[in-house]
């Protein structure tokens, strides 16, 4: 190994700030550590000296079991009352009979599942180091010098092979040596040395991972949610507890195995009854499997699932292990290399020229983002999240939960599951336009799952026809609201939103059968639901009977002048413009397919009775029908602006008043707030063309206070607590990223041949003045690579996949072009045609 592999490292990585994470030091705690995934196996590489630590997950290890959370709702013994309430205007009253009786348990928790520890027999201290993870090839690779020898250490998480794969070699004569041990946070897990170069850990996940406190659940007098917990009388069961596992819990949970095999060339094995020892080694490969006995979201883990131990044994040891093991390293990087290339590549994106800045470390970008010239750490911050979602959502595995598939917490922030009041939408935002379709593919198959209890739920809970979904769902599929309060929980519009995601996948590809076969009925379902559910008011217009604006207050004066606090109201903003939007992507889909022409009467006729999107009379948008005032003026979340962001229902020139009051609301909200909500509050003022107060918010989110030294996205918990990780702030900020370079539209036809609309860097700030983007896509099939310098468009490629008609709007400037499928046309900076053809430009 070259003496100097330690400043080519390093000069390599600062001279890609677009495309490398790079520290001079291990990282310290778990946001600190680097992200590896595969899509099912996750990893969090500490890059430590003398000790190595990868903590281990698994997309499908979750407490709990499929249907063990669901109780005997039932909204209809209530509702009159509930809605009698709210016509009364005894909202506080209406919101605590809806805390009390339609509320369900708290959900399962995503779990953490092994810790890998690589124990250096003799390296000391460091002298130099350096760790990098290059999103160009998705290997972490650590380098360091220790008493005048060279160490080095590279690792990644192979998608065609299964497994972590980590190499380890040296220049010391002595060669590599370490200790090999796997450890879990779970107390029942067993690790056993299963060969002579292998290591395995087999354990079960909880039975039972409860976010609530049992003197909590005591104190909200909901004990009879919890049977396993609490005796018919409410008293405590003996070894009641918030974590239980296998007989604690009827042995109930998951299982989980993993394995790790050792391949050394040269030097010695020595295995004790749970670790393997290495020394002499001149090269030292390490292989990494895992598995649970996830069978289903609908089956019983325990019941219906694999053993763990058998499938550890038969897949495995002999399945996956043996075959990774039957290939040579490097034939194991390229196989990695070719998977992951084949989808990051699509896209690169550029934004002004290296800095002084732009070679420091990463976590100092950060810190200095706010006031430098930095402008490739947005890049990076960018390509970032498509590595995130390539390493953690594949076709077959889950979807990016709150914490995408890395965590190490038995109770995590929020259960670490799939929070769909904006959070798991939020996830999948950047994902068709950064050019990962195949990335999408498990966010629909969950929707396609949820929609089987949702169903169920809205049969036996509502009795209304379709499918509904609450704010929360996990692994399993459940759609009851969970436990808390109805300013959280309650909440069914999840079916609606999910539903917006079906169609956008459809925007993007135009793939007809996917709509079909897979879209359409989903879509179809949440309608169903949503028509039953809408009532008439006084002044004949359609809304929800009962509803809240995702967990924020209202205040008003009751009767007796007492100024009172309340979530549940009828018809809240974004209720109506979810539904709203629902209907209209109903109609579009049902003409394009030609089905449900009886149905498409009732949604029509319905649409235009929906209560209207109004303005309050402080000139914002309201969040309810009437005109309260929030109890928190700054609140995160944004929820009434869902007609002007994800969805395309308030413009500047269709509803200009809306339009006005859209921004009147973002500058009262403000620019303090967690993450994920200054991703969507950049999403909003890219998609209003406000490019500076974008580039400000990206600015403020780009720095410690809300991004990680690891570059996950910060939030701040309800408590204040700092140094939290949500990944819907790096996917949400990226998404805002791309709608400052480029938005687009697309209407469908029933003859295949639609008409697409791309604007072309509608919110360029002006610090942005150079830049590319190649491989970015919009709806309608389309694909976009252009180029500017000194903050006007030099050139654009549009690129087609099917016969269509597009408009492409830049500044003042407009053409019409026609597109064959797989054409191209070349377009200078003021959109006339180079190559290609044919595009008429003219002012707009």
């Amino acid at each position: 190994m070259a003496d100097n592999f330690i400043d080519e490292l390093t000069e390599r990585a600062a001279s890609d700030p677009s495309g490398t994470l790079m520290y001079d030091r291990p990282a310290r705690d778990w946001l600190e550590a680097l992200p590896l995934g595969n899509g099912s196996l996750g990893a969090m590489a500490y890059g430590g000296v003398p000790v190595e630590h990868y903590q281990l997950n698994h997309d499908t290890l979750y407490s709990d079991e499929p249907g063990g959370r669901d109780l005997d709702l039932d909204i209809t013994k209530d509702f009159d009352s509930v809605l009698s309430l709210l016509r009364s205007g005894k909202y506080e009253e209406a919101d605590r009979l809806c805390t009390t009786r339609w509320l369900g348990r708290s959900w399962p928790c995503y779990q953490p599942m092994a810790d890998l520890f690589l124990s250096a027999v003799a390296s000391g201290d460091p002298d130099r180091y350096v760790r990098v993870l290059d999103l160009n090839n998705a290997v972490n690779t650590v380098a360091y010098e220790a008493a005048g020898r060279c160490y080095r250490r590279e690792s990644f998480a192979s998608h065609p092979d299964g497994v972590l794969v980590i190499r380890m070699l040296t220049d010391d004569p002595e060669g590599v040596g370490f200790n090999l041990s796997i450890t879990s946070v779970h107390r029942t897990a067993v690790a056993e040395s299963v060969g002579p170069d292998t290591v395995a850990l087999n354990g079960p996940a909880p039975g039972l991972a409860l976010r609530r406190t049992l003197d909590l659940i005591e104190e909200r007098g909901e004990v009879w949610k919890y049977p396993e917990l609490w005796d018919s009388s409410g008293k405590r069961k003996p070894g009641a507890s918030q974590v239980l596992y296998g007989e604690q819990i009827q042995s109930r949970g998951m299982h989980f195995s993993v394995r790790a095999v050792l391949r050394a060339t040269g030097g010695r094995l020595e295995t004790d009854d749970t670790s393997i020892t290495v020394s002499g080694a001149s090269e030292v490969v390490v292989l990494v499997a895992a598995a649970t006995s996830y069978a289903g979201f609908d089956r019983s883990p325990t019941a219906n699932g694999i053993d763990p131990a058998e499938r550890a044994d038969g897949v495995l040891a002999d399945g996956v292990l043996a075959a990774a093991s039957a290939k040579s390293y490097q034939n194991l990087l390229d196989r990695h290399l070719s998977d992951y290339r084949g989808l990051f590549n699509r896209l690169t994106l550029k934004i002004g020229a290296a800095s002084s800045h732009s070679s420091a470390t990463t976590d100092r970008r950060v810190h200095a983002f706010a006031h430098s010239d930095d402008h490739s750490l947005a890049a990076l911050y960018y390509q970032f999240s498509r590595y995130l979602a390539i390493s953690g959502s594949r076709p077959g595995t889950q979807p990016l939960n709150l914490q995408g598939i890395w965590n190490d917490q038995v109770i995590p922030p929020w259960a670490s599951a799939y929070t769909i009041n904006i959070n798991t939408e939020m996830n999948y935002w950047p994902v068709e336009s950064g050019n990962l379709i195949e990335c999408a593919q498990p966010l629909m198959t969950l929707i396609e799952e949820l929609a089987v209890s949702g169903r169920r739920v809205a049969r036996d809970m509502y009795d209304r026809e379709g499918w509904v979904a609450h704010h929360n769902t996990s692994l399993w599929r459940s759609a009851q609201p969970v436990d808390n309060v109805a300013q959280t929980s309650f909440w069914p519009m999840g079916s609606g939103w999910l539903s917006r995601h079906l169609w956008d996948h459809f925007l993007y590809t135009c793939d007809g059968i996917f709509l079909d076969r897979q879209a359409y009925p989903l879509m179809k379902g949440a309608v169903e639901f949503y028509l039953d559910w809408l009532i008439e008011d006084d002044r004949g217009f359609l809304l929800t009977p009962v509803g809240t604006s995702p967990e924020n207050d209202f205040v008003y004066v009751d009767d007796e002048g007492v100024t009172r606090q309340a979530a549940v109201s009828m018809g809240p903003t974004m209720d109506m413009a979810i539904i709203r939007e629902c209907f209209t992507q109903f109609l579009q889909a049902a003409e394009v397919l030609d089905k449900d022409r009886d149905l498409s009467d009732r949604v029509r006729e319905a649409a235009p009775r929906l209560l209207p999107h109004r303005v309050a009379p402080d000139g914002q948008l309201s969040e309810w029908s009437h005109d309260f005032a929030g109890y928190d003026p700054r609140h995160r979340h944004l929820s009434h602006l869902y007609g002007a962001f994800p969805s395309d229902q308030i413009t500047s020139t269709d509803t200009p008043e809306l339009y006005e009051a859209v921004g009147r609301t973002l500058d009262v909200r403000g620019e303090e707030s967690s993450g994920w909500s200054s991703a969507w509050k950049i999403c909003l003022r890219a998609r209003r063309h406000e490019g500076e107060d974008a580039l400000r918010l990206l600015r403020r989110m780009l720095s410690p206070e809300l991004t990680n030294p690891n570059l996950f996205s910060g939030h701040r918990g309800g408590d204040g607590r700092q140094g939290l990780f949500q990944i819907d702030g790096n996917m949400g900020g990226a998404a805002g990223i791309m709608e400052m370079l480029v938005q687009s539209a697309y209407r469908p036809s029933r003859d295949g041949e639609g008409r697409a609309v791309v604007e072309l860097l509608p919110a360029l700030p002006s610090d942005w003045r150079d830049g590319s983007l190649q491989g970015a896509r919009c709806r309608g099939g389309l694909e976009i690579a252009m180029e500017w310098e000194s903050g006007r468009l030099r050139t654009v490629t549009v690129t087609s996949t099917l016969p269509c008609s597009v408009e492409v709007r830049y500044a003042d400037r407009m053409t019409e072009i026609r597109l064959s499928r797989t054409a191209s046309v070349i377009l200078d900076g003021e959109l006339r045609r180079i190559k290609g053809g044919p595009a008429t430009a003219q002012d707009e």
